[in-house]
């Protein structure tokens, strides 16, 4: 689990991304024979593209130079796949699969950008192009880690959607992963959607009544936050930044006692919690126990800490020497 806004951000990792395959056309049933070797394969299609060139059907030719592309592409000589991509589209436009296919192919070769037009010209003839929505969505997750551009972002969260609704199966993840990203985005309305749908496609979406119990805390909505942390904790009551996180709602709502009890299941659970520590030393100064506070602080010298976090520290730790 990973830190969040408030705290930790809990990540499911139930979701995995989709595999990607280039299918070339089968062949015959033939007797068994010694296997072939690349160039053997390419002989064949370069006879297959030198016959429908001889003839007048230029859809057969497309189709020619499609397939003499994916040979290409199985043997990793990308810039020759897309020459024959280029061949294919010229004589027939309408190739959804072409533009999917050179789209991975520059993808292969890190033009991304060039990669990413195709994705776009492929879903734009076959809006329900599953395949090409999935690498389109794989190449943005790689992008938006070293790019974090809001028009990928905004692209990624939308191509989320799109699965969702091509996979029905698999829509609570889809879903959430898109509520991540608009969250990212800061669209609280959009995202708190995207949990919504995810929740009610899984009830039991951990992760999601996580997340949007950040959304729910961040907006005011303390009640139904406390709703949402504490179905996910009977979900999975090891998590300790959902403990956290109650924590600070209870402490907001004024029950300092259970607060104090929140962190400190949250310390159980993970030990090394600076968070927790800063939050259950501030609600024990609160409430006047000094040695209480003290002693979270003093544990939180052992702990690396970054600048926010220092920070908070030091100031904590001058109201309590100031009032102690």
């Amino acid at each position: 689990m990973k830190r969040s806004v408030v705290g930790q951000t809990w990540r499911c990792t139930a979701f995995t991304i989709l595999a990607i395959f280039l299918t070339a056309c089968s062949e015959p049933l033939v007797e068994p024979r010694a296997p072939r070797t690349p160039t053997a394969v390419i002989d064949r299609y370069n006879a297959i593209v030198a016959t429908a060139e001889a003839g007048e059907d230029l859809l057969a030719r497309a189709r020619a130079y499609y397939d003499r592309g994916n040979i290409w592409f199985d043997q990793q000589n990308y810039t020759e796949a897309i020459a024959d991509y280029n061949r294919a589209l010229a004589l027939d436009p309408s190739m959804s699969r072409a533009f999917h296919n050179r789209g991975l192919a520059y993808a292969m070769l890190k033009e991304y950008d060039a990669a990413l037009r195709d994705y776009a010209l492929a879903i734009h003839l076959d809006p329900d192009y599953r395949r090409a929505y999935e690498n389109r969505v794989r190449l943005l997750e790689e992008l938006t880690v070293s790019r974090p551009d809001e028009t990928l972002l905004q692209q990624l969260a939308d191509d989320y959607g799109s699965l969702a609704r091509l996979i029905p199966t698999a829509e609570a993840p889809y879903r959430y992963r898109q509520g991540l990203i608009l969250a990212r985005l800061g669209d609280r309305t959009a995202a708190r959607e995207a949990f919504d749908a995810a929740i009610r496609a899984q009830p039991h979406h951990v992760d999601a009544l996580y997340e949007r119990a950040l959304l729910h805390y961040a907006s005011g909505d303390l009640d139904a936050a406390l709703a949402d942390l504490d179905a996910a904790l009977r979900l999975s009551p090891r998590a300790a930044n959902a403990y956290y996180v109650r924590g600070l709602i209870r402490r907001a709502q004024g029950d300092a006692r259970s607060a104090i009890a929140d962190f400190g299941q949250a310390l159980l659970l993970q030990p090394a919690y600076p968070e927790a520590l800063i939050a259950r030393a501030a609600t024990y100064a609160e409430q006047g126990n000094m040695t209480a506070a003290r002693a979270d602080l003093q544990r939180l010298d052992d702990l690396q800490l970054d600048p926010t976090l220092q920070q908070a520290r030091e100031a904590l730790r001058l109201r309590i020497g100031g009032s102690g």
